[in-house]
């Protein structure tokens, strides 16, 4: 007993299906270097557009409470860079979009904070230094 697609009763979908299989199979890496480039572009886009500089001031006059707004605030990828694209492009440019700014915000809104930190405690430690080395009168 032969098996053969075009003595199959419905030869004609089984070739179709053969067909679709192959292009699926050529296709999918195509697709996969699609959303690597489109991952690659929202990185890039994120880099410019949120402001690191921004943020760091945010988390150095508002400490932790900056960091935590930096945390929450998700920026979002401008709608024009997505028009016309698919939507396998537009979830994985604004996946990585998102991803990317939020990891702008909230490094430098830490690095703010630690700044601000760092600052209140070297002034701290030069008053405990002079409050030593200052003599105590008696009267």
């Amino acid at each position: 007993m032969r098996c053969e697609l075009s003595s199959f009763k419905y030869g004609g979908l089984g070739s179709f299906l053969a067909i679709f299989m192959a292009l699926l199979i050529l296709a999918v890496p195509i697709l996969a270097q699609q959303a690597e480039n489109a991952a690659l572009l929202a990185q890039e886009q994120a880099r410019r557009d949120v402001s690191g500089t921004t943020w760091f001031i945010i988390g150095f006059f508002l400490g932790i409470v900056g960091y935590a707004l930096a945390y929450l605030i998700v920026p979002n990828p401008p709608s024009s860079t997505l028009v016309g694209k698919s939507p396998e492009y537009v979830a994985t440019y604004s996946d990585a979009y998102r991803e990317e700014g939020k990891r702008i915000q909230t490094s430098k809104a830490l690095i703010g904070c630690l700044v601000n930190t760092g600052i209140w405690v070297a002034l701290y430690a030069l008053v405990i230094a002079a409050a030593a080395t200052t003599p105590t009168y008696y009267y």
